[in-house]
């Protein structure tokens, strides 16, 4: 069998091969079962108070519901998750993070995350050459790290953080951005759905489509924004203003 490092290679030769945030996205996930973990993070941290999570997230691997109530009440403001990347250069799990309990907004990020599956995770800092600040978090129900999972995350991070990075500025970049990259009425419209917590489903109800229709738009709508899953799709419609 065989052993959590050469698993951890293995996960980084893939990564550094991804050709695409889609791939990336995929690749991530499926290291979640050797490592154990549920969903991930790989974003930049907001250096300006007007900027938001959103506004820096690569890739957004969270249970649905959580990145919306997140985003919503701007928990990154708060997060002592988020603030200990600040003051840190070493990973760490989210349980050994010190905080005032007394402090209303960073009890509540804490205290509600573990209802969206997000009992305890495991953080690697990412401080880069411009002085921008980043991580990448990964979260479970359970977390049970050896010291080698732990050092093959670490490795695994900081490879998926440069290699989305380095995908988002390429798709910056890219001369897509005429009238063939804006979303169609129809599209914001599923996505204006989707951010209020609808379904395929029940947006399909709402606007009087057929389901198959509503994925199609959302579909659509996450390659013009070069979104890898719903999440990422809302968070960069919100970021480009085509939803509020």
């Amino acid at each position: 069998m065989d052993t959590i490092r050469q698993i951890s290679f293995d996960v980084v030769h893939r990564l550094k091969r991804a050709e695409t945030s889609e791939q990336l996205f995929q690749e991530l996930q499926s290291a979640g079962g050797d490592f154990g973990y549920d969903s991930f993070i790989v974003t930049g941290l907001p250096q300006r108070p007007s900027e938001l999570l959103a506004d820096c997230s690569l890739l957004v691997g969270w249970p649905l519901e959580w990145a919306q109530r997140y985003t919503e009440r701007d928990y990154v403001r708060v997060d002592p998750v988020i603030e200990h990347i600040r003051h840190t250069i070493d990973p760490f799990v989210w349980s050994e993070v010190a905080y005032d309990r007394a402090e209303p907004g960073p009890a509540r990020v804490m205290n509600e995350a573990p209802s969206f599956g997000l009992v305890d995770g495991y953080c690697v800092p990412v401080h880069r050459i411009d002085g921008r600040e980043a991580g990448v978090s990964f979260g479970a129900a359970r977390l049970d790290l050896s010291d080698d999972a732990r050092a093959g995350l670490h490795m695994i991070a900081v490879y998926a953080f440069s290699k989305a990075a380095s995908l988002r500025s390429d798709a910056a970049a890219a001369p897509e951005r005429g009238a063939s990259r804006r979303c169609s009425q129809r599209e914001i419209e599923c996505m204006r759905w989707a951010a209020a917590g609808k379904t395929s489903w029940e947006t399909s109800e709402i606007l009087t489509l057929s389901q198959r229709t509503v994925e199609t738009y959302l579909a659509s709508a996450a390659k013009k924004l070069h979104a890898v899953n719903r999440v990422q799709l809302i968070a960069e419609a919100l970021r480009r203003g085509l939803i509020d």
